[in-house]
């Protein structure tokens, strides 16, 4: 018996800062599992748009994944992991 159940897909959010933030100028890529987290890390003013046009923007893992400001690029993509077998 080969039951596989079909996983439900792992959204991310990669967020690449144009400019560094001030204490750490190492990192300019992050890895949100929700628009939410974003917000909870970073202020529209350090990534050019507010967490309610972002959630209004038609994001699209096929068609349109990345949004792109002056200050960011936000690129909505699936996480792909190895299914468990038993």
């Amino acid at each position: 018996m080969n039951d596989k159940k079909e996983k439900k897909p792992i959204t991310v959010y990669h967020v690449h800062l144009f400019d560094a933030p001030e204490n750490d100028i190492t990192q300019s890529d992050y890895y949100f599992g929700s628009i939410s987290a974003i917000f909870e890390h970073f202020d529209k003013s350090m990534i050019g748009i507010q967490a309610s046009s972002l959630y209004n923007y038609n994001f699209d893992e096929i068609t349109n994944p990345i949004y792109e400001n002056k200050k960011c690029r936000i690129r909505k993509s699936i996480l792909l992991t190895k299914s468990k077998s038993k």
